[in-house]
């Protein structure tokens, strides 16, 4: 009997060994996500943040951060359910290189600068799609 405790004891820690191990790495992915995609949604939000009236900006921040959390957080799921936890952790080790630190700090600029563009082809690319799904 005793021993059958020890090996369940024993199994226990493993798991949460594991445990504590996973929610460390979706933390570190969520983090990276967030800063990722973060850019992305602030370069957006900038048009809308300007309608706010200036004593509700910062209700308006903690509302939408409050869904962005969950949001970076489910993300993070759907990240390590279609890519898997190796390439991951591949991934996230470069972003801790300089190179991957240097694209990943450059990457709101380059979002901000490209959004124009990405709408004024998306614009030229409407005609051509509406033709083809009409036919």
């Amino acid at each position: 009997m005793k021993k059958f405790l020890l090996v369940i004891a024993l199994v226990s820690i493993s798991f949460a060994g594991f445990a504590q191990e996973d929610a460390k790495f979706k933390a570190e992915l969520t983090e990276f996500i967030e800063i990722q995609t973060g850019a992305g949604i602030d370069a957006m939000l900038v048009q809308f943040t300007d309608k706010i009236p200036e004593d509700k900006k910062e209700e308006f921040k903690r509302d939408l951060n409050v869904q962005l959390k969950d949001m970076y957080n489910n993300l993070a799921d759907i990240y390590i359910e279609k890519i898997g936890k190796e390439d991951l952790t591949k991934m996230l080790n470069f972003y801790n290189t300089d190179a991957g630190k240097n694209i990943l700090g450059k990457t709101p600029a380059i979002i901000e600068a490209s959004s124009g563009l990405t709408q004024k082809y998306m614009a030229k690319l409407q005609p051509i799609i509406m033709k083809y799904m009409q036919q």
